[in-house]
């Protein structure tokens, strides 16, 4: 039993690589709202492929009937030249079935199948790949497939500088990080130092709160987070208690910190609302 693999002319090939990323403008309004998102696609015009050959992959057997040798040839597949480029050379993707099911017929395991099949293919798929190295397609891959990691990096710094999301950086920038609309980005920069304003002046209001809330009611001398005085609250005592609490809680709570460790902040307070009855 041995493997044969038999180059095959074929009609018919996939389409080349893009030759360009292009940047496009996409513009509609939202509740009166217009806006303009740059966006980006692949250009119509591709590369020629001008290799139209594929690999027909079989298992030659002989066996004896009658006491007369006869051969028997089992297809596994057909890989072409390009599939080997675009998808990949693992055989397993290209066999209807999968290659159990022709190990089965072959009466062997798939790692038997499997070594005996690569032996012969993957010096081929090897030379497949180096030749497609030396085009101009499969250069402008690479540079497209860079300037997508690029785009994306550049996304991701943009969402843990500004905490937006995608949508508003495609907003401002094109697919090469050209500054596409430069008043828009101002606003962004704007509201987002607004918003850490805020965010600072509601923790330091809710720490002087807390300050002046603990002092009228106990002092500065009790202990272990005014546990001592739990069981001697009044009704009126709980409900300014309650809402002392909710002000805290959502001041310090993660959702209103992704910049800051308040795990220790939010821990006093379960503390406070356990040993305050709430």
């Amino acid at each position: 039993m041995f493997c044969v693999i038999q180059q095959v002319e074929i009609k018919k090939v996939n389409r080349g690589e893009a030759k360009r990323i292009e940047v496009y403008e996409s513009s509609f309004s939202i509740n009166g709202e217009n806006r303009t998102y740059y966006k980006y696609r692949y250009s119509d015009e591709r590369f020629e492929r001008p290799v139209k050959k594929a690999f027909k992959i079989s298992i030659h057997e002989s066996y004896r009937e009658q006491r007369k040798v006869k051969k028997r040839q089992t297809v596994i597949c057909t890989v072409g030249y390009y599939s080997i480029i675009d998808w990949g050379s693992w055989i397993g993707d290209y066999v209807i079935g999968g290659l159990g099911s022709k190990a089965e017929i072959l009466g062997i395991t798939e790692e038997e199948l499997t070594e005996m099949i690569y032996k012969k293919f993957q010096p081929i798929a090897d030379q497949v790949i180096a030749e497609f190295e030396k085009t101009e397609e499969c250069k402008a891959r690479k540079q497209h497939r860079e300037i997508l990691n690029q785009h994306n990096k550049r996304i991701d710094d943009f969402k843990e500088k500004y905490d937006e999301g995608s949508d508003e950086y495609d907003r401002c920038y094109d697919v090469f990080g050209e500054l596409r609309n430069p008043e828009y980005l101002k606003k962004i920069e704007e509201n987002f130092k607004a918003r850490k304003e805020y965010e600072r002046r509601s923790r330091e209001q809710s720490s002087s709160y807390y300050e002046e809330f603990y002092s009228n009611h106990w002092g500065h001398g009790s202990s272990s987070y005014c546990g001592t005085f739990s069981s001697n609250h009044s009704k009126a005592d709980k409900a300014m208690l309650k809402k002392f609490y909710r002000t805290l809680s959502k001041a310090y709570h993660p959702d209103s910190n992704p910049d800051k460790n308040t795990s220790e902040e939010m821990k006093m307070l379960n503390n406070l609302k356990n040993e305050w009855g709430l």
